[in-house]
């Protein structure tokens, strides 16, 4: 046990301490990163030079005595991040760019693995730089390897095959045999052919849970210990053999998908009860529509939180999600409040009930610093600065929830419009309404919500609710726009001939650059279909960055509990938000074109981040007399630049490119009612 005298000592004495206290280590990082005014104050430490090509991938050692990375020019260097220079360089005999490098637990930081777009996955000694094993099982690019903490000389890999692998370096391994032993997960076998798996992570909390991103919206959390290794998944070759002399052309790493020259067999191994789905509520849409819309969708990157509870997931064209796994969260459309027949006291039309909720102690009065948080952002609300106010919504809600700063900040988010603001927007209003039954403003703008999310028929439910819970309202504006608007998209819905089973197979097959094969083809097995049914949805939600130009792009936790989320963007900088309050706190410039990686040091105030340069930079807390030449100010106009730039519909820009803009046949709305935050009112798509 470490004395009070010593728990009392202040940065710098545990500084000098721990070169002589190995015990002074954790204190010392312990309390090092735990301020907030140290995050704002990281800035640019070095550059370290000595790649030739794109830095794609970035690892520590486990005591962060070592920063590895790699390259696409199939260069695997190890860095010592105090001294700044290059400790060793190991030419690997990858043919293709790699993507992925990890350190192999247990051994004495002397193994490294790597994977690349030669289809390969090797392991080097760090000291020699031999290569010590070579597995081409691959018949994709290898995107992702990880390891488990207690399993040492084993790690596993990803691929865009549809596999993940476990490879065992302590048993042989034929890669040229007609029968593979090492594939764990095949997700081609549920998905159809089309099926990639992008990423991967071990929880070393729990090393059972393995987490799968792939070439979709959705995340699938695994438990090894349910899945049986596959035994019998044939291979057939699919180009020219990889292994060769001279570098190949891109043109032969990629996937004959065709149902002839299928790669593997169909074979299950995932038991029902092995797997949980997570998606955010907003992209599970069944129809056709949405399907085109998120079809471009996937993950390019997951971590575990610290402690395991909480996973990670950064989805290209979309948001960075956290979910939580052991309070796991339902789908807000499954969990709106039910319409019953309940005589209201007061006389008043009927209410809702809420089935397993205690009655609400209603809170009137907020506290000081939550009213005053509450009034500067109903004032930025009144500007149209409705990511400010969002903010300030988030800092007061993480001091003290209550109904009436969850309904305005679902003001504020139906608003601003941006990508998921209509889904949190209708999170929030349900949360308003758990809170208070009887919040008036939160029920309207959960109608509007479900109306616009495209869910006409509960829309007309709950507006009908509304005019008799509220009569005295049914005479304004808003109402009466919403109501004009629900009943004229009802008409046409009813006014649209359905289309037959032959049509619709007809419509699939005339939209073939459209719709992916599994789609039309109707690959997908049941228990896939299961298994989305019961995705759970996301705890947080952290937006401004900008992920559509790569598919390695991270998103990590940062500080001494992860406290803090940092990711890379597609304009050249990286963004550091607060976990709980999803506030932004810091922007910075890393990168002259993208960054995709971000690794935190395990114990140091140090983060190591690269990208398109051909360079690893190191990022520390700077003195308060420097100046931080790569800092952005504006969080607000940079974040609004990277969601236009991800919601833009290519066929709007070649419009308005012509002088043909699409204009919004919604927009009456609000030009009737610019409404504060403490009134209701509807508005336009996003």
């Amino acid at each position: 046990m470490m004395s009070l005298k010593m728990k009392r000592k202040n940065i710098m004495q545990l500084l000098r301490e721990r070169e002589i206290n190995d015990h002074i280590r954790t204190k010392y990082a312990l309390k090092s990163q735990i301020s907030s005014k140290c995050i704002t104050k990281l800035g640019l430490l070095t550059e370290l030079e000595g790649h030739r090509g794109c830095v794609n991938c970035l690892e520590w050692n486990e005591c962060g005595s070592i920063l590895a990375s790699a390259s696409d020019d199939f260069q695997v260097i190890l860095w010592d991040p105090f001294l700044q220079r290059k400790r060793l360089s190991i030419k690997t005999l990858h043919r293709g760019n790699i993507f992925t490098v990890k350190f192999l637990p247990n051994c004495h930081d002397d193994i490294v693995a790597t994977g690349a777009g030669d289809w390969c996955s090797h392991t080097y000694n760090v000291t020699t730089g031999k290569q010590l094993s070579a597995c081409t099982c691959a018949r994709s690019r290898v995107k992702r390897i990880t390891v488990a903490n207690d399993t040492p000389n084993v790690y596993w890999s990803a691929s865009e095959d549809g596999t993940i692998r476990q490879h065992d370096m302590r048993i042989s391994h034929q890669c040229s045999s007609e029968q593979t032993k090492n594939v764990l997960v095949f997700l081609r076998t549920h998905l159809g052919t089309m099926a990639e798996a992008k990423c991967l992570a071990i929880n070393q909390m729990r090393t059972e849970q393995l987490a799968v991103g792939a070439n979709d919206p959705y995340v699938r959390l695994y438990d090894r210990r349910m899945i049986r290794s596959l035994t019998s998944v044939k291979m057939a070759p699919t180009g020219p053999p990889i292994n060769q002399s001279v570098d190949l052309p891109l043109a032969i790493f990629r996937i004959v998908d065709t149902v002839e020259d299928n790669i593997f067999a169909r074979t299950n191994n995932i038991s029902e009860n092995s797997v949980q789905y997570f998606i955010p509520g907003h992209i599970y849409l069944t129809d056709v529509e949405a399907h085109h819309k998120y079809q471009n969708i996937g993950t390019t990157y997951l971590n575990f939180s610290p402690n395991g509870r909480e996973l990670l997931v950064n989805l290209g064209g979309e948001h960075i999600y956290l979910f939580n796994l052991i309070d796991q969260v339902e789908s807000t459309f499954c969990v709106i409040p039910k319409v019953v027949n309940k005589t209201r006291e007061n006389g008043e039309g009927s209410s809702i009930d809420i089935p397993n909720e205690p009655t609400p102690v209603l809170q009137t009065i907020l506290p000081i610093k939550v009213e005053k948080l509450k009034l500067e952002a109903n004032y930025l609300f009144d500007q149209k600065e409705y990511t400010t106010a969002i903010r300030l919504y988030n800092q007061a809600i993480d001091m003290f929830e209550c109904s009436v700063l969850y309904s305005n900040r679902a003001a504020a988010y139906i608003k601003r419009k941006w990508e998921g603001d209509l889904y949190a927007a209708l999170r929030d209003c349900v949360t308003a309404l758990k809170l208070d039954p009887n919040h008036m403003k939160a029920f309207f703008r959960m109608t509007v919500c479900l109306f616009e999310l495209g869910k006409l028929k509960e829309s007309k439910i709950y507006l009908e609710q509304f005019k008799l819970k509220f009569p005295s309202y049914k005479s304004s504006p808003a109402y009466k726009s919403l109501s004009a608007d629900i009943i004229s998209a009802d008409e046409k819905c009813k006014n649209v001939p359905q289309l037959s089973s032959s049509d619709t197979n007809e419509t699939f097959n005339n939209e073939e650059n459209e719709l992916p094969n599994d789609f039309e083809q109707n690959q997908k097995s049941k228990l896939e279909e299961h298994w989305r049914k019961h995705a759970k949805d996301y705890h947080h939600r952290y937006y401004g960055h900008c992920n559509t130009s790569t598919d390695i792009k991270e998103a990590n936790f940062f500080g001494s509990q992860g406290q803090y989320i940092v990711a890379g963007s597609d304009d050249g900088l990286f963004f550091v938000w607060d976990k709980n309050t999803e506030n932004n706190i810091l922007v910075l410039k890393g990168d002259s074109s993208i960054v995709n990686c971000l690794q935190a040091h395990p114990s140091e105030f140090m983060l190591a981040t690269s990208g398109i340069d051909n360079v690893v930079k190191l990022w520390t807390p700077l003195p308060d007399d420097i100046k931080n030449e790569n800092e952005i100010k504006n969080f607000t106009s940079t974040a609004l630049q990277n969601q236009r730039r991800m919601m833009t519909d290519p066929f709007e820009v070649v419009l308005r490119n012509m002088g043909m803009g699409l204009r919004d046949t919604r927009e009456r709305r609000e030009n009737e009612s610019e409404d504060r935050p403490e009134q209701f009112y509807t508005c336009r798509p996003s």
